[in-house]
């Protein structure tokens, strides 16, 4: 690491003072350093007993309009911004009477927290956007390789370490602080930029979106080999639940690779969805989740976790090797062993043999069940464990979903919408039945999270049959119905029910789906030909809901 010069002066003005007082404390009683401040935190540090010099006193120029403007001047930027390195700078310092400032310690007013309230007006907005505090970050991070920037509380442990010499990492913590300096101004301005487009277009519609994203470095490829790829997380997010910051457990050169994290997005989604949605239930309910090229392949809940996981696994035991397996339960070492051992259908292996699972995801993983896991099977030496956190915990409703196409981005809001049964009508003659609607309200979900045009298959809990991302629904209806016989479901196929995320468009889905043996269907309805459908089902004695909701995804 460079040697720097030690550090002699600091400027301290910060609007959030929560630690100041002990740090500045700490740097001028253990470090001897002399201690420069504004108004409102020179009083903070004064009343604490500390000794402070006022910027004014350096100046001569007292704060004006009404605070303003208050460390605006030559000798406090010049002492910033002056290249220790260059004679010609040191001297010009010398003429002026200047001494150099080694410390910026800066945060700056709460725009993001005001304008985000919704009494806030926006002459109170204006206000809030700092001047002086913004180019005294700037300053100090353009002269990094000579002063210390420091722009958050959260720094100042850090930093007291590094002058107590304990500093044991490679990072340089004048270039890093440079680099985080400008990365809070960038997002100041960003979020200045975005709330005064809105204002000035009127209807709340931002001009511009910015998107904050950070890399945690590159993947070994993308989708396919000759591919390149790389995680970025998102600053913007709120929600409880990331895969970018997941605690990831990956055996042997086996990190997540693109597909993993896809895959492993859509895991969450779908077992993350039935843990939120199904409210009372769940809390009794363990829920298994099986993904394949981010569609649902099986799905089982129930009271007991290796029965939801039987259900699960036994739904498509082909399909299920090699894929994505999502509970939403911790993982102790008696449920390890269980999926590291698979299970059997009639006395026989169930599937194509060689069962393993890509990437394991659950709100937690107990010691036991690591060290289960990573010693029964070959497979378990490399499975990526993910742990995730509670998959009941509420997603933000607020946070944009964007979508890269040719020349530009797609935004919207995540599909988040809840099962509402107040909505839900039945047009048939027939009413569900509690055991039917209560597998509808899975069909219904698991709908949701297949690549439309998608229909779900269920029984008991268990997922029979999941058609998806057909160029027609009735091609769905065909490919569900036929998985659950190839898959061994076809007496309990006789009873099932069947979800489909759009409107049947004519009645011949419905007509393939009770051919098969379903008894009940949900649908969102809305197509001009749902009178068709309806009498279909009269005809059959089947039950229909209708949610009055669409869940396309593609």
């Amino acid at each position: 690491m460079k040697a720097h010069a030690r550090i002699r002066r600091a400027l301290l003005s910060v609007h959030n003072k929560e630690g100041i007082v002990d740090f500045a404390r700490a740097l001028h009683t253990q470090h001897g350093i002399e201690l420069i401040s504004t108004g409102g935190t020179a009083k903070t540090l004064r009343d604490a007993g500390i000794p402070v010099t006022l910027v004014e006193d350096l100046t001569g120029s007292p704060e004006f309009l009404d605070g303003r403007v208050k460390t605006l001047h030559p000798r406090i930027f010049g002492a910033i911004l002056a290249n220790r390195d260059n004679p010609r700078h040191m001297e010009q310092l010398r003429e002026q009477g200047i001494q150099p400032i080694d410390m910026v310690v800066v945060n700056l007013y709460p725009f993001f927290e005001t304008v985000h309230n919704q009494d806030a007006s926006f002459e109170q907005a204006i206000e809030m956007i700092d001047i002086g505090g913004v180019s005294l970050l700037r300053a100090a991070a353009k002269n990094h390789r000579h002063v210390l920037v420091v722009d958050a509380p959260t720094m100042y442990a850090g930093v007291l370490d590094f002058l107590r010499g304990r500093k044991d990492d490679d990072v340089d913590p004048y270039t890093w602080g440079g680099f985080i300096a400008f990365k809070t101004t960038a997002d100041y301005d960003a979020a200045i930029c975005t709330w005064l487009s809105a204002a000035t277009v009127g209807d709340g519609h931002p001009l511009v979106r910015f998107i904050d994203l950070w890399s945690s470095g590159p993947l070994r490829y993308g989708e396919n080999p000759h591919q390149t790829a790389e995680l970025l997380g998102y600053h913007g997010t709120s929600d409880p639940i990331s895969l970018a910051n997941a605690e990831i457990n990956a055996g042997k050169d086996a990190e997540m690779s693109y597909n993993n994290f896809l895959d492993a997005d859509a895991a969450i989604g779908l077992c993350r969805d039935i843990a939120r949605t199904l409210g009372g239930e769940s809390a009794t309910m363990a829920t298994c989740v099986f993904v394949k090229h981010t569609n649902p392949c099986g799905v089982g809940i129930a009271r007991s976790p290796v029965d939801a996981y039987r259900k699960a696994y036994l739904g498509d035991a082909n399909a299920a090797m090699g894929g994505i397996l999502a509970c939403n339960f911790g993982v102790d070492e008696t449920f390890a062993k269980h999926v590291m051992e698979t299970f059997e259908r009639d006395g026989k292996a169930a599937g194509a043999g060689g069962f393993f699972v890509e990437v394991w995801i659950a709100p937690e993983f107990s010691d036991g069940a690591v060290k289960a896991i990573r010693r029964l099977k070959k497979w378990g030496a490399n499975v990526r464990l993910v742990s995730i956190g509670d998959m009941t915990a509420a997603p933000d409703h607020h946070e944009p979903h964007f979508r890269k196409i040719a020349g530009g981005m797609l935004v919207q809001f995540a599909d988040l919408a809840t099962i509402d049964e107040q909505q839900w009508k039945t047009p048939t003659r027939r009413s569900a039945s509690d055991a039917e609607r209560a597998d509808m309200r899975l069909a219904w979900l698991i709908a949701k999270h297949a690549k439309s045009n998608a229909i779900a298959i269920v029984r008991d809990g268990q997922l029979l049959g999941c058609g998806a991302g057909q160029m027609s629904r009735v091609m769905s209806c065909r490919i569900a119905t036929w998985l659950a016989k190839e898959n061994g479901h076809s007496a309990a196929l006789a009873g099932a029910t069947a979800a489909s995320d759009g409107f049947f468009p004519f009645s011949d889905g419905p007509a393939l789906l009770m051919d098969a043996g379903v008894t009940a269907l949900i649908q969102p309805g809305g197509s001009k030909r749902d009178a068709e459908t309806v009498a279909a089902c009269d005809e059959r004695g089947a039950a229909m809901i209708v949610t009055g909701t669409r869940h396309f995804r593609h």
